[in-house]
Formats: structure tokens, sequence, C-alpha cells
């Protein structure tokens, strides 16, 4: 009989299918995008969103960067991300 899990615990998904799309949609453009103009193209909730951007953070695939004057963070992907969304795809 498999353990139930408890409250709190997670299984440690290095990539699920947000994020994939989140790295597919910023390694096929050009511009610059904000975390809303990622956010729109996905069609999700803000607080669903940044879960997946804390993780993406944390595994060091994209970074974010604050816009000067604004409350705008621009989105990145980096060479760990490219590499990781090569392997996925």
């Amino acid at each position: 009989m498999p353990e139930k899990r408890g409250s709190g615990k997670r299984s440690n998904i290095l990539l699920d299918e947000v994020d994939r799309d989140i790295l597919k949609i910023l390694n096929n453009t050009v511009a610059d995008l904000s975390i809303s103009d990622v956010q729109e193209k996905l069609n999700i909730s803000y607080a669903s969103f940044k879960i997946h951007v804390r993780r993406l953070l944390l595994q060091k695939m994209i970074t974010k960067k604050r816009v000067p004057k604004t409350y705008k963070h621009i989105l990145k992907i980096i060479l760990k991300g490219r590499q990781a969304l090569r392997i996925f795809n």
C-alpha cells in the first residue's frame, strides 16, 4: 500500500509542464519579457505563476532583474535553463 503524503510534503520534481512552458517562452522571444507578459501568455494566476518562477530562480535557470523606477521585473533564460529545455523537449 502506498504511503500517504503528509501535509506540506511535495515531490522533488525538477521541472513540470508550466516550468517547461515558461522556459520555452523565454527561449523563443528576443524582446525582454516582464513577469506579467509571460503570465498572460500562459493564462495562469499570479499566485501559481510566482511559485514556478521562484523554483526556476532557485535552480538558476532564469534570472529576474528589476526595471529601475518601475515595479516590473524582466525574466531572462540563462545557459542552465537552455540546457534543461534541450533535455526535456
